[in-house]
């Protein structure tokens, strides 16, 4: 055996650059298990296609071109879950107007904002200061664009006190420019609450160096039509953060990305009431201008009712807890074209229900990505498979994955095949573990422990255990 494996990898030299990046991966995976820890990674050039995000409408309105959800035989697509909407232009790029709500519920009031004082560089406002009064009842949208307005040339620091601060359907319309930090005093402290059916994104984030931190938005589970898939927290740029938020009762869109390079979002807590089986995302990534997200870090967040769409390169997803997705994967990342190089990490996906828009039963990952590290991560009572794997050169290593398939009799782990350059070809499997707590009674539903589709060449497996599920260990 060790023989025919060491002749294997001499004639697959090609692949030694990987391996050895995969193998520091992996050490990596062990230090995300215990904290959290950044690589340093070579940025790439991008190709261009696929998902964008149209310019003039901004990255709160996303042109998804024709992607389209995963499942057997499907034709080549980049299978993440997607099907096509009409791009969109907002008022020919230019800035939304905000609309002054007369009533909601008739309770709701508007006041006009207070001039803020003349700042310099780094310096910190209030939005009380410029006439927000966060009773949950006046509207506030205007104290918000005069206080981020103030800070949009020199920077600095937008203090939301505690309270429950109304806003206008059409959002925020002052961005979060370069080095201006919008932060509340916590979460359930500092409340942004939509006033009625979203026409804008409610927090832009438009330049470098940003942050919102420490906000609940409560987006009251309004739920755009489909060309307007506006997100309550739209971010562009380099070298920001949204951290620590919770963004509660999501529409289509929780947090939305367009491209940008070295950011994070972290440690926030994303909930959609109802799952359902049209196009909706805690976490969506796309592309902007043709390029895609790099050295991006998506980690410690727990999302409920929908899941993580990830396009972009040399990327981490870690210890994110996903459930109840109704949608797509729990976790899914793009193909060759829009995401490689990726490290998915110590995530758990969870509850997965459903048949969706684009004919496929909801899974736990649907990980697309070659070059990828795919470790610890667990999959368990999914509609679907547990875990499918669809790019080439991927190292699987140390997943749970069980008691999936309770809606269409999945697998622990899928290996795919969608043609020759889109499949699982080259990857290697270790120390995985996939069965049915409940094997051999009643109630089995997790066919087999490992599915490999036709087509797929030079697959290692070592040290997998994948008995105790309801046909038998593997299918190829």
């Amino acid at each position: 055996m060790t023989s025919k494996l060491t002749s294997r990898f001499v004639r697959q030299a090609h692949r030694l650059p990987f391996l050895l990046v995969a193998g520091a991966s992996i050490s990596l995976a062990l230090q995300l298990e215990s904290g959290y820890a950044q690589n340093a990674r070579v940025r790439l050039a991008l190709t261009t296609g696929g998902l964008k995000v149209d310019e003039a409408a901004g990255a709160n309105t996303f042109n998804i071109g024709t992607a389209s959800g995963s499942k057997l035989g499907a034709p080549a697509a980049d299978k993440t879950g997607l099907s096509g909407v009409t791009p969109i232009n907002t008022n020919g790029g230019e800035t939304l107007g905000v609309t002054s709500d007369a009533t909601v519920k008739g309770k709701l009031t508007t006041t006009d904002a207070v001039a803020g004082p003349i700042l310099e560089k780094g310096s910190q406002v209030n939005v009380k200061a410029f006439g927000a009064v966060g009773d949950g009842v006046t509207n506030d949208t205007e104290a918000f664009n005069s206080a981020l307005t103030s800070l949009a040339t020199g920077g600095g620091t937008c203090v939301v006190p505690k309270g429950t601060y109304l806003i206008s359907a059409s959002g925020i319309t002052s961005r979060v420019k370069s080095g201006v930090h919008l932060m509340g005093e916590g979460r359930e402290a500092s409340i942004l609450k939509i006033a009625a059916m979203p026409t804008g994104t409610l927090i832009w984030g438009d330049g470098d160096n940003w942050s919102v931190e420490n906000l609940t938005l409560d987006m009251q589970d309004y739920f755009p039509p489909r060309l307007h898939n506006y997100s309550a927290i739209a971010c562009k740029g380099n070298n920001w953060r949204v951290a620590n938020c919770s963004i509660l009762k999501i529409g289509r869109i929780g947090i939305g990305v367009a491209g940008g390079n070295n950011w994070s979002i972290e440690g926030n807590f994303i909930t959609k009431t109802t799952p359902v089986q049209t196009l909706n995302q805690s976490i969506l990534v796309t592309k902007y201008a043709g390029q895609g997200a790099t050295n991006a870090r998506i980690v410690d967040n727990v999302c409920d009712g929908s899941g993580i769409l990830f396009w972009g390169f040399y990327s981490t997803i870690a210890r994110n807890r996903i459930s109840n997705a109704g949608f797509g994967s729990g976790i899914a990342t793009g193909q060759v074209a829009n995401c490689h190089t990726m490290q998915v990490i110590g995530n758990t996906c969870s509850g997965g229900r459903g048949f969706d828009e684009n004919h496929t039963w909801v899974s736990g990952f649907e990980l697309w990505a070659p070059d990828s590290v795919i470790a610890n991560n667990t999959a368990y009572d999914n509609g679907s498979s547990g875990i499918i794997v669809g790019g080439q050169n991927c190292v699987v290593k140390g997943n749970l994955s069980y008691n999936n398939g309770v809606q269409t009799g999945g697998y622990g782990f899928s290996a795919r095949y969608q043609n020759s350059t889109v499949n699982a070809s080259h990857s290697t499997f270790i120390g995985n573990s996939a069965y049915d707590t409940r094997y051999p009674g009643r109630g089995v539903t997790q066919t087999y422990g490992y599915h490999e589709q036709p087509g797929l060449k030079f697959i290692k497996h070592i040290g997998n255990k994948y008995d105790h599920n309801k046909i038998g260990p593997a299918s190829h």
